[in-house]
């Protein structure tokens, strides 16, 4: 298998897990919501012991119905031989589960795990016998009889080699689906932690974009507003009510998971329009929109890194300036296209001229959009281009 093939089965069993995840997130919000149920604290390891019990109690069912024991004439020993190894298998596999492959298998100890479990087949052979001694044995046959004559022989027909050696087939077959069962569970743990991580630093980094929009664009636009007073008094008036509306969906609206496309689209046309009074009337600016369903659910300030950046290194003092935006939604396509003169600020290095911004715009996309979007970013001389495809089916 080449490493193109691993790399594109991973990115199938990542997205599948990431499904998993928030289809058990969307059940466990909803059984939160349900506050007229009772609430009562249950450990987590009841249901397995409902499991175990109705492996138990359903093969007794059907021995219990009198025509199946008189057809096949089950008797104590005949139960035991039943019941014996898969109580045993349950009570190897629930050791194992839950201590011989924590603390020997995941840290490396396979020598004493081996010891272990062999210690584990030896003392349940010999319990065994113990259990059948019980059951067969005459008035008169003691300790003594037992370890000389009956333990580990077919005097009474109850030992041989083949039981020994399915017993222990058996057990490593338990032992080999604990330890994967472990290794696996452990490993959708993991995948669900660093997930919660992931979106931890997320919404971190996106609460800082929140707040660094306040004060450096803020300054920025009440000064432009108020240099705008003396020359247009009804435009100044605009700008301020579009910058007070702004202000408000940013600290409101957008703390929500999920907000309208039309809205979230609103919150950057109005950005696009106060960012625009800082430049002069021979700026080329476009905001083209174009929803077929406006009230489609997004998560917001997905696209302001890019608009952010279509504007902010728009000005260029040696040619023409000039930003289009161009949004559009059909079906579950949404698409968002960026063109701007290219004049990015000399004194940062390329890496930096990203910012923080992008940097996180992709990781929410990775998070979000996991398999489901298009991001493409190319310069091609005074002129740079930026593309975002989003698939917002299962959203």
């Amino acid at each position: 298998m080449t490493n193109n093939s691993i790399f594109r089965l991973r990115q199938r069993l990542q997205g599948a897990q990431e499904r998993d995840f928030d289809r058990y997130e969307k059940i466990i919000r909803e059984v939160l919501e349900q506050e007229d149920k009772i609430s009562f604290p249950i450990p987590a390891y009841v249901p397995q012991i409902l499991v175990f019990l109705f492996i138990l109690i359903f093969p007794m069912l059907y021995i219990g119905d009198p025509v199946t024991r008189s057809v096949i004439g089950l008797d104590w020993r005949e139960l035991m031989n039943f019941y014996f190894p898969v109580l045993m298998c349950i009570g190897v596999f629930g050791l194992n589960l839950h201590f011989l492959v924590p603390n020997c298998i995941l840290k490396k100890h396979y020598v004493v795990y081996f010891v272990c479990n062999s210690i584990l087949v030896l003392a349940t052979c010999f319990l065994r016998e113990v259990v059948f001694f019980l059951i067969d044995r005459a008035p008169g046959q003691g300790v003594s009889f037992f370890l000389e004559s009956y333990m580990f022989s077919s005097v009474k027909g109850h030992f041989s080699y083949w039981t020994v050696f399915s017993f222990v087939v058996l057990v490593c077959l338990v032992c080999v689906i604990c330890v994967f069962y472990r290794l696996i569970s452990t490993q959708i743990l993991r995948g669900f932690v660093v997930r919660e991580q992931k979106r931890g630093r997320l919404q971190y980094e996106l609460e800082f974009l929140k707040n660094q929009l306040s004060p450096h664009f803020l300054f920025n636009t009440l000064n432009n507003i108020t240099a705008l007073i003396a020359i247009d008094s009804r435009r100044a008036e605009k700008s301020m009510m579009e910058l007070s509306k702004l202000l408000r969906v940013t600290l409101y609206q957008t703390a929500d998971d999920m907000i309208p496309l039309e809205e979230d689209v609103e919150i950057l046309r109005m950005y696009g329009n106060l960012e625009k009074l800082r430049l002069d009337d021979s700026f080329d600016y476009r905001f083209d929109v174009e929803l077929e369903n406006p009230k489609v659910m997004i998560p917001p300030l997905v696209a302001m890194p890019l608009v952010e950046n279509a504007l902010k290194h728009s000005k260029n003092p040696k040619g023409k300036s000039f930003a289009h935006i161009t949004i559009r939604q059909q079906g579950d396509e949404l698409v968002l296209e960026t063109e701007n003169s290219n004049f990015p600020k000399v004194s940062q290095s390329p890496r930096k001229a990203s910012g923080l911004g992008l940097s996180t715009f992709q990781k929410r996309l990775e998070i979000l959009y996991a398999g489901r979007y298009e991001y493409t970013a190319s310069a091609e001389g005074d002129v740079y281009r930026s593309r975002l495809k989003i698939q917002l089916a299962d959203n």
